[in-house]
């Protein structure tokens, strides 16, 4: 099992930089050999504080500078509301610029309101995310790329720098629907699952992708998926439940309108690691043994007292030191 970290940067009663300075304090604070966290992620998100960074490329650009050994990527780099050229010059220089520690996770349209202000056609929405992954692909995979669809119409480009990674860097997937799901097996790519879906679907969208892959007569045996869980740790369980309960609060609001918020909160502490040191441990492998990820990616986000995640990452570190 491997460890990592991701942000989502929501702004509660903070200001801005103090958001952006414990990101950047904690990536400096795993940034060396004593610890075990391999990646971190940064989310993006558009138009209110439920996530404060809308370019996760550029946030990933300055960690990458201010690191060693950590890779550092976009958690869900939203391809089909940006210009797939733009995005594989920018993957391109990132990995290019840190010897091949930037990592590429993207992702769909998750947001309607999105698709529509950034002028994107919401009924072939799966054909555009597709058309821009093939030429993001070529671009960072060969160093050149060319279109000719529905969306795109370009003659063949060299993308400058090319890539430091013969390969073009890592790539993961959000598991935002079924039909990105079996899109994704077709091809191999690893899931990023949603940290807000539930379990239920987190384990429909793994069954998906490997019958789907089974199906195609694709080889998916190096295939590793990543689980992200929400982490606040207390000695006082119901301390970390419901100080988890208001920092999840505003994001719940705007992106389940429709739900009884005060259940999908409660979903979502009952499946993450939330509680005391006893409560979370048989939620989370039963958690990696549904998605079937290889790869665990943790936020301390809601933990208010930066000294007190300090330590839980602490812990959580010698935990992963005592298990290899």
């Amino acid at each position: 099992m491997k460890f990592g970290l991701f942000f989502l940067n929501f702004q509660l009663d903070n200001s801005s930089e103090e958001v952006l300075d414990t990101m950047i304090n904690t990536v400096s604070f795993i940034d060396n050999d004593n610890y075990h966290f391999d990646n971190v992620y940064i989310n993006e998100h558009h138009f209110s504080k439920n996530g404060i960074i809308g370019s996760p490329i550029t946030a990933a650009s300055f960690l990458l500078g201010l690191t060693k050994k950590l890779h550092i990527g976009s958690l869900n780099q939203v391809i089909t509301t940006h210009h797939p050229v733009r995005v594989a010059e920018e993957a391109s220089l990132l990995d290019q610029m840190s010897d091949g520690r930037f990592i590429l996770g993207f992702s769909d349209c998750n947001s309607q309101f999105e698709m529509t202000f950034f002028k994107r056609e919401l009924t072939s929405q799966q054909l555009q995310f597709e058309a821009c992954y093939d030429i993001i692909n070529e671009a960072i995979t060969t160093g050149y790329c060319q279109a000719e669809n529905d969306f795109f119409n370009f003659p063949k480009i060299s993308i400058n720098p090319h890539c430091f990674t013969e390969t073009g860097p890592k790539q993961y997937v959000i598991a935002t629907s079924e039909s990105v799901v079996k899109w994704a097996a077709k091809k191999a790519i690893p899931l990023t699952f949603k940290w807000d879906d539930s379990l239920l679907t987190k384990e429909k969208y793994s069954s998906l992708y490997n019958m789907t892959a089974k199906e195609h007569h694709v080889d998916i045996s190096m295939v590793e998926h990543q689980l992200p869980l929400i982490v606040n740790i207390n000695d006082n369980g119901f301390l970390a439940r419901e100080e988890t309960k208001k920092y999840l609060a505003s994001y719940i609001a705007e992106a389940y309108p429709d739900h009884d918020q005060e259940i999908k909160i409660g979903e979502i502490i009952d499946e993450n690691a939330i509680g005391t040191n006893d409560d979370y441990y048989d939620s989370t492998l039963l958690a990696i043994s549904k998605t079937g990820a290889k790869r665990i990616l943790l936020s301390f986000e809601s933990m208010g007292d930066n000294s007190k995640m300090l330590s839980v990452i602490n812990e959580i570190n010698k935990k992963i030191i005592n298990n290899m």
